[in-house]
């Protein structure tokens, strides 16, 4: 238990677990009953000082980057990178930004644009699967995590834990990114042994969060910041 460092979290009357030194909660796009990839979210999340902002990137056929949850959007589709990112500059110095990427078309818009207001250093990718990680790593400007999963039913299984490992070392990510219900200890404890992080996606009720807390991962994800964080402080 004293690998994670970080705070003593008590998941019930049973269960404690101690959360790793750095651990965070992203606030899912949409977070807080706000509509997904809306400047109203974007306010919301920086109102609630998140820690990180989910947001769905793609781009339109002329490579301007924009927030929305579609391979391509069309033209005028979609709330603009750079609006978000200006917002965000401008109102926040902490808040962060998860960008899931739906297309690779043109990732050094993205980076210009983050240059553009001092807001590179607080960014990263998610959504790369293995089509993406060639364009990512090519571009090489951003960390990112693998969204890769497991055979649901083995996600206990030594060998199938290792096999995902080695996809993401392979990579070249900072560590792998999946939905809860391939959650397991024994992966954040091999891919914690192995220095890479693990983010779950997307604990809404209190019963998924309590679920992942108690394996204590390095990030959890949920459109229901202000509750997760509540129970956190709440059993500290």
């Amino acid at each position: 238990m004293e690998i994670y460092g970080g705070d003593w979290f008590m998941a019930d009357n049973n269960i404690s677990v101690r959360l790793p030194e750095d651990f965070t909660v992203t606030a899912h796009s949409g977070c807080e009953g706000t509509p997904d990839n809306s400047m109203e979210f974007i306010r919301k999340g920086v109102e609630i000082n998140a820690q990180i902002l989910e947001v769905d990137v793609t781009f339109r056929a002329d490579g301007t980057p924009v927030l929305i949850h579609k391979e391509q959007a069309d033209a005028d589709e979609g709330l603009l990178f750079d609006e978000a990112v200006r917002y965000i500059s401008e109102n926040s110095d902490t808040v962060r930004l998860n960008l899931d990427l739906k297309s690779t078309a043109n990732l050094p818009k993205i980076v210009r644009i983050l240059d553009n207001y001092g807001m590179r250093e607080r960014c990263f990718y998610t959504g790369v699967n293995a089509d993406f990680v060639e364009a990512v790593r090519a571009d090489g400007e951003l960390p990112y995590y693998l969204n890769t999963t497991i055979t649901r039913w083995k996600k206990h299984s030594p060998k199938e834990l290792n096999a995902a490992l080695e996809r993401v070392k392979k990579s070249g990510a900072i560590g792998i990114n999946c939905s809860l219900k391939y959650a397991s200890k024994e992966m954040v404890e091999l891919f914690r042994e192995n220095g890479l992080l693990v983010s779950y996606w997307t604990a809404n009720s209190k019963k998924e969060m309590i679920k992942l807390l108690n394996i204590a991962p390095d990030n959890i994800t949920t459109r229901f910041p202000v509750f997760l964080n509540e129970i956190i402080e709440s059993a500290r």
